[in-house]
């Protein structure tokens, strides 16, 4: 039964939806249904323009950078075996922080602004939270999906297929929950422009940075764990401030345009920065 296909893609869909049936329910004020599932079935959608641009990274922005990605999959074949290997530090910059970590991000980041944001139901702290909840546990369910469709589905349950499969679940379940509570530190309390214009900044600059820094860093067991508690501290900490229901006539703030420009230009400029000096270093 462990090695029916059936079982095993049941097995990795089922987690991202039980997780987020549990988040969902920890909300003292439920949000309906119906919106976090269309949520979690953006997050999903998220693959869609992701291979897109990801087509145009590596086919584009990767040579003009004079990056070879190939050099990469060429170490983990073996190649640093050879005498004189230089490890492509570049590449693996480009691909953890840019690639990766600002697109997936990024992707989630405007669902989470121009979905999740304009519903009326979205008239809280928590419900951030647990709408950013929603679209990265619908993106780990794809993403899983993918890693068993290029997969020996007879190693599924090796230790090593378990971590592939069930930690990135748990990131990006940390890394939509982060973004969620930074946005709601944006639209629900009382602050100056200025520094609300730093939590929608950090609201995309941190998960990419928390994001790229994993991939990077590779097969960390600390790492996870880590994202896990603070993960869990947020929901926990929130949950126990919901004391009142903030009703659909309360003030949730305006994100301006240009707040969402200076985020993605913030972002962007982090991540450029890591890959020059990267770059710098390994020239």
């Amino acid at each position: 039964m462990l090695t029916d296909p059936s079982f095993i893609y049941l097995a990795t869909i089922l987690p991202p939806i039980l997780l987020g049936i549990i988040i969902w329910k920890s909300d003292k004020f439920p949000e309906p249904g119906k919106f976090l599932l269309a949520s979690f079935l953006l997050g999903v959608s998220i693959i869609l323009p992701l291979d897109f641009f990801i087509m145009i990274t590596e086919g584009h922005i990767a040579p003009m950078l004079g990056l070879d990605l190939e050099a990469i999959k060429a170490w983990n074949e073996g190649a640093w075996k050879e005498e004189g290997a230089v490890y492509p530090a570049a590449e693996r910059t480009f691909m953890s922080f840019f690639r990766a970590a600002f697109l997936e991000e990024s992707l989630k980041f405007a669902l989470l602004l121009f979905f999740c944001v304009r519903l009326s139901a979205l008239n809280e702290p928590m419900d951030a939270i647990v709408y950013g909840a929603a679209i990265g546990l619908g993106y780990a369910a794809i993403e899983n999906i993918g890693y068993l469709n290029y997969a020996d589905l007879g190693t599924a349950w090796s230790l090593t297929m378990v971590k592939i499969r069930y930690v990135p679940l748990i990131m990006h379940l940390g890394f939509g929950v982060i973004m969620g509570w930074l946005l709601s530190l944006n639209l629900f309390e009382e602050r100056s422009p200025f520094k609300r214009r730093i939590m929608l900044i950090l609201a995309l600059a941190l998960p990419v940075v928390l994001h790229g820094s994993y991939n990077y860093l590779g097969a960390s067991d600390v790492y996870p764990v880590l994202i896990l508690i603070s993960t869990i501290g947020i929901i926990y900490f929130y949950r126990r401030e919901q004391l009142r229901k903030i009703t659909e006539d309360s003030d949730k703030a305006k994100i301006e345009n240009m707040d969402v420009f200076y985020s993605y230009l913030v972002s962007v400029i982090l991540v450029a920065l890591v890959i020059l000096q990267a770059i710098i270093k390994n020239t």
